[in-house]
């Protein structure tokens, strides 16, 4: 399947999933946060194709590490101009998160150039990390109404990359749809759980937290696919756990 189909298709999963959730449970979005959540929804769009395109050259070594890296520092660059107040054990989280994050995710194959696809892991990792950045900026009282058009963006904005020809979208017949169905799933827990954990609190922590996710990935890998970990991603996968801990203490 390509990267489109199983966005699309579990967008169609995910998007009924959080307009529910959404409206159980609540609050008042001004147009302001409405604007916001779609323009985060492009921006994650953005990191998806982008990362999606850097995999398709073959490139997973630097485009992975890369974007995971980005989508955390990003949000942290911008709390600090912006004058949040960050601890010195929540720095401390940061500087031992961002070489887990790269040992974790750093999977070269054979005849790969490592830093071949920097530039689509920056691009991708800007798109995540404003997509976090902006969520961020969404007021309180919109409790989780701005993943409503977050989602309806992203959504539209790979359909619009499909029918310029680069990606193919295939019928609902021809999906996995137990994988589509759980990817969708998953994405509506994660998008949740991260505007949950902006509101309760602040954006560097939080966004260093999100950016983990290579970690959990590889872990996947080992337990599903029966893959063979590299004592660098074992070595990502201690530092990602002390640098958890770390920032929670923070």
């Amino acid at each position: 399947m390509t990267a489109a189909t199983v966005v699309i298709w579990a967008g169609v999963v995910s998007f009924p999933l959080i307009a529910v959730v959404a409206f159980v449970v609540g609050g008042e979005a001004s147009p302001n946060d409405l604007s916001l959540g779609a323009v985060g929804g492009v921006a994650g769009a953005v990191g998806l194709v982008t990362l999606f395109a850097g995999l398709g050259r073959g490139q997973a070594a630097a485009v992975a590490p890369a974007a995971a890296a980005f989508s955390g520092v990003f949000p942290v660059l911008v709390a600090v101009v912006s004058g949040d107040e960050i601890g010195g054990l929540t720095w401390l989280g940061v500087l031992i998160a961002i070489p887990a994050i790269v040992l974790c995710s750093w999977v070269a194959d054979p005849g790969e150039v490592p830093l071949g696809g920097l530039w689509y892991g920056l691009a991708a990792g800007l798109g995540f990390g404003a997509y976090t950045v902006l969520l961020d900026l969404t007021g309180p009282t919109s409790e989780l109404l701005p993943l409503i058009p977050a989602r309806a963006a992203t959504m539209l904005t790979v359909a619009v990359v499909a029918l310029t020809g680069t990606w193919h979208i295939s019928g609902f017949r021809t999906i996995p749809k137990r994988i589509v169905l759980g990817n969708g799933l998953l994405d509506v827990s994660g998008n949740v759980t991260l505007l949950l954990a902006l509101r309760a609190g602040s954006l560097a922590p939080v966004a260093v937290a999100a950016s983990f996710y290579p970690a959990v990935t590889v872990l996947m890998a080992r337990v599903v696919n029966a893959e063979h970990l590299r004592m660098r991603q074992v070595v990502g996968i201690a530092l990602t756990l002390c640098a958890l801990a770390v920032i929670a203490l923070g």
